[in-house]
C-alpha cells in the first residue's frame, strides 16, 4: 500500500508540537469564554466597562502539558478588560497552580471568583459576593472573605483614586496585595521626590534590599530594578538586628538602601530609607480588627498618602559614592551594607 508522505509528515508534527493532541487537548479560550460569560450575566455589565476589573492567573499554569494563554485571550476579548483600560491584573503564578478567574465591578462592590478544575473539565468553585471596602468594612463581625481573601485587597485598592496601574503591575509580579507592597510603593514615591530621574540617558536607582520584605517586587517594575540586571541586591537582617535597628530609630524600621547611580561619572547619591509601620498600623485600628480587615485598611491608610509620603517614610541617612569600588563595597557577598555605612554597629 502507497503511503502519502506528506499525510505522513503532517500527522508526526501535529503529535511533536505540544498541544496539538488529537481532540485530547482541552479549549483553553472557551474556557475563559465561560468564565468572562459567567461573570458578565452575575454582575451585569457590558463589555468594555472600565469599572469592571478582571483578575486572574491564566497563561501562567500549564494543565495536563497545555499553556492556558488562550483563557486569557478569551478573557481580554469578551470583557473588554485590557492593560490599555487599565482594568486587567494578570497575577503570577507557578505553572502547578490552579487556573483561576475574578471579576469586580465597582458601581455594585459585586464580585465572582472561579477556579478551574484540576483537569479543566470545569470550575470547582463559582462564588459570588459583595466584596467592596464599604460593606465588607461594616460587617466586620460577621463576613468572612472565604473564596475572595486574594481578590479583596486587590480589587478595592485598584479602585482607591489614587492608585496608579504601576503599583497594580507590582501587585501581578508580587502575586498578591499587602501593605508590604503599599510600603514599597511610597517608599519608591519619597526617592523619586527627593533625588530625581535627572538624566534618563545615564542615571538610574539601584536598590540594596536590606532588610528585604514585600516591598522589594514593587521597585522591580517601578524601575526595572531587577537582580538579573545588578539593579537590586537583596540582604537579609536577622530579627536581633531589625530589632535593635527600630529602636535607635524610634520605632521606624530601616527600609533599604537607594542609590541614584550616574554611569557616565561612576558616582551616586544615596539614602537610607525608614518606614513606620507602627503608625500606619495604629490608624488603621490593627488591635481591634480581625486580620483580613487591618490589612485592608492599612492598604488603605498607606495608598491615602499617595501624595505625601514623607507621613510614613524619612531618611534615616544620606551618603555619596564616588566612584564604582564604592558601590561594590555595599553590594559585595559577605558585606554587610548598613555597617558600611554606619548606620548599626
Amino acid at each position: 500500500m502507497k503511503i502519502d508522505k506528506f499525510a505522513v509528515t503532517v500527522l508526526l508534527l501535529m503529535f511533536l508540537v505540544p498541544g496539538s493532541a488529537l481532540g485530547d487537548g482541552v479549549d483553553m479560550y472557551q474556557l475563559g469564554a465561560d468564565a468572562t460569560d459567567y461573570a458578565m450575566t452575575e454582575l451585569g455589565f457590558e463589555k468594555g466597562d472600565a469599572n469592571v476589573l478582571a483578575i486572574t492567573n491564566a497563561g501562567y499554569p500549564v494543565i495536563d502539558g497545555q499553556t492556558t494563554d488562550m483563557s486569557l485571550d478569551a478573557v481580554t476579548e469578551i470583557s473588554g478588560c485590557t492593560p490599555g483600560k487599565e482594568n486587567l491584573v494578570n497575577i503570577l503564578s507557578a505553572p502547578w497552580k490552579p487556573l483561576w478567574f475574578g471579576f469586580f465591578n465597582k458601581n455594585t462592590g459585586e464580585a465572582v471568583y472561579m477556579e478551574v478544575n484540576a483537569d479543566a473539565s470545569g470550575f470547582k468553585i463559582q462564588d459570588k459576593d459583595k466584596i467592596d471596602a464599604e460593606t465588607v468594612l461594616a460587617n466586620v463581625d460577621t463576613w468572612e472573605p472565604g473564596n475572595f481573601s486574594h481578590m479583596l485587597p486587590i480589587v478595592n485598592i485598584w479602585a482607591h483614586e489614587k492608585t496608579p496601574y504601576s503599583f497594580m503591575k507590582s501587585v501581578q509580579l508580587h502575586d498578591h496585595l499587602c501593605p508590604g507592597v503599599s510600603s514599597g510603593f511610597l517608599l519608591g514615591e519619597y526617592m523619586e521626590n527627593e533625588l530625581p530621574i535627572e538624566d534618563p540617558a545615564n542615571q538610574s536607582y539601584k536598590v540594596i534590599a536590606c532588610p528585604n520584605w514585600c516591598k522589594d517586587d514593587y521597585f522591580q517594575i517601578a524601575w526595572d530594578c531587577t537582580p538579573g540586571k545588578s539593579g537590586m541586591f537583596v540582604k537579609y537582617l536577622t530579627a536581633d538586628e531589625t530589632s535593635i535597628l527600630t529602636a535607635k530609630y524610634n520605632g521606624t524600621r530601616v527600609a533599604g538602601i537607594f542609590i541614584r547611580w550616574d554611569s557616565s561619572s561612576n558616582s551616586g547619591d544615596g539614602l537610607v530609607l525608614g518606614f513606620n509601620f507602627t503608625k500606619a498600623e495604629n490608624m488603621s485600628n490593627i488591635d481591634t480588627l480581625p486580620s483580613w480587615a487591618n490589612r485592608l485598611k492599612e492598604d488603605f491608610v498607606l495608598m491615602d498618602a499617595a501624595d505625601s509620603p514623607e507621613e510614613f517614610v524619612s531618611t534615616i541617612k544620606e551618603f555619596s559614592l564616588a566612584n564604582n569600588n564604592e558601590l561594590i563595597a555595599l553590594q559585595g557577598a559577605g558585606v554587610h551594607p548598613l555597617k558600611v555605612l554606619g548606620v548599626i554597629s
